[in-house]
């Protein structure tokens, strides 16, 4: 359960911001499963967060960067639902825990949106292998400008351990993610 204060702030913000949000039918109502997205502006994760929590009233914990953590451990942790990455391996154990409680993880594969070099890692494509959970593509159209951002959300993908390598099976999912961005428009 979601806490009812972040409803009160979260769902007017996102209604002003958001013009439009296509696949909500997308979003499984009774399997946890992985979100990626492209990430282009802070309010991302915030934009993907609205159709979730209007559909399933559950927190989606993203894979972080600890740069607001000096925020403390109760804002970003409990109340934001980050997952911090401190270290590859202590976040990708925490995600795996997550998961197994039926939980909603979100990651970008091409990390933080400064980075000049948005190469897709694979730690999406391990982690949905490893836990055997699906993963749910989004497109997002980012802006902080009224009634302009715009989200698509794609079908549910189960992966296969196949003879692609994990970093061609996320370039192929991000190829997905940005043809449903292209389709927000």
């Amino acid at each position: 359960m979601v806490h009812p204060i972040v409803k009160l702030w979260h769902y007017p913000i996102c209604r002003i911001l958001l013009k439009r949000i296509k696949g909500i039918d997308n979003i499984p109502i009774k399997t946890p499963f992985i979100v990626i997205s492209n990430h282009e502006k802070l309010i991302d994760p915030l934009l993907i967060y609205y159709p979730i929590l209007k559909k399933l009233n559950k927190r989606i914990h993203f894979l972080a960067k600890p740069t607001w953590w000096f925020l403390g451990e109760t804002i970003c942790r409990k109340w934001a639902g980050c997952i911090p990455l401190f270290n590859s391996e202590q976040a990708f154990s925490e995600m795996k825990e997550y998961l197994k409680k039926g939980e909603i993880i979100g990651i970008f594969p091409e990390g933080y949106i400064k980075a000049k070099i948005r190469t897709p890692k694979p730690g999406a494509v391990r982690l949905a292998l490893e836990t055997n959970t699906p993963i749910l593509p989004i497109g997002i159209k980012s802006s902080y400008i009224p009634f302009n951002a715009a989200i698509n959300i794609g079908k549910l993908t189960y992966l296969k351990k196949s003879k692609k390598s994990f970093d061609m099976q996320i370039k192929l999912l991000m190829k997905e993610v940005y043809e449903l961005k292209g389709n927000v428009s």
